[in-house]
C-alpha cells in the first residue's frame, strides 16, 4: 500500500511539471522575425522573458517573449549581463496562438552579435 502511495505522489508532482511546459499557448508552427529594443529582460527560473519595444506602422509597441531557463542561457554563453537595456536585438519566436503580440523565443541575436537559440522550443515542434 505504501509503494502504491509513492507512486502516486511522484505522479502528482510529475504532471505540473510536464504541464508548465506546454507550448500550446504559442502557434509552434510559425516564426516571425522582429528587430527592437531591449526594454527588459528577466533571467529567471524556470523561464526568461523580455519585453521588446519594436516598431509596427511607425508606432512604438510592446511585445514580451518568453525564452528559455538560465541554464539554457549560460549552455550557449550567455549570462545576465549579455542583455543591456536599450540594446537592439533581434528576435525570432512562435507568435501567441491568441494574436497578441509577442510569443515563445526561438532565437535571438544581440548587438554584440552573441546569439541564443531556444532548443526546448524547437524540440517541442518549432523551426
Amino acid at each position: 500500500m505504501a509503494a502504491i502511495a509513492a507512486v502516486a505522489a511522484l505522479c502528482g508532482a510529475v504532471a505540473p511539471a510536464i504541464a508548465h511546459h506546454s507550448f500550446a499557448a504559442y502557434d509552434m508552427s510559425r516564426t516571425l522575425a522582429t528587430d527592437g529594443t531591449l526594454k527588459e529582460f528577466r533571467w529567471g527560473a524556470p523561464h526568461s522573458s523580455m519585453v521588446l519595444i519594436y516598431l509596427e506602422k511607425g508606432k512604438a509597441k510592446e511585445m514580451s517573449i518568453i525564452s528559455g531557463s538560465p541554464l539554457m542561457f549560460a549552455k550557449q554563453g550567455l549570462t545576465p549581463r549579455d542583455f543591456k537595456r536599450g540594446e537592439k536585438v533581434k528576435v525570432t519566436y512562435h507568435p501567441n496562438t491568441g494574436g497578441q503580440p509577442g510569443g515563445a523565443m526561438a532565437s535571438v541575436t544581440l548587438a554584440s552579435g552573441k546569439s541564443f537559440s531556444d532548443t526546448e522550443a524547437a524540440r517541442v515542434g518549432g523551426n
